[in-house]
């Protein structure tokens, strides 16, 4: 056998199936960086944390406010407590004959009633 007739026989035999078909596959894309992914989380969290941080400080704030009307609405009720315990004192019947003698009320020697039906006057005793 020459070789024209072993290069003719090679062109016109068939080719195995075993053999895959290659093809031009495009070259893959270049991997993606992670920084711009971590700097959004970074910024999600330092958001969240910034977050956090006022929500504390203004409810802290707050508790001072309330710490500081509670203060101002019992020293009210006390001084409420104290005037109302003047207005019992002075209602007193002690206290009110007290205050009558300074203005120069005297008692009473008898007790009369006025009956307005008809205007008579009961208690009276007859004079004369």
């Amino acid at each position: 056998m020459s070789a024209a007739t072993a290069r003719a026989t090679r062109a016109t035999a068939p080719r195995p199936s075993w053999r895959p078909r290659l093809e031009v596959v495009p070259s893959p894309a270049p991997a993606r960086s992670v920084v711009p992914f971590l700097l959004l989380c970074a910024a999600v969290l330092g958001g969240a944390l910034l977050g956090v941080l006022l929500l504390n400080t203004q409810m802290a704030a707050t508790s001072y406010e309330i710490h500081d009307k509670q203060v101002a609405l019992n020293r009210l009720d006390e001084g409420e407590a104290s005037l109302r315990a003047q207005v019992e004192q002075a209602g007193s019947p002690a206290a009110l004959e007290e205050r009558a003698k300074e203005l120069g009320m005297v008692p009473a020697e008898d007790i009369r009633f006025v009956l307005l039906a008809d205007g008579s006057i009961l208690g009276a005793e007859d004079e004369g």
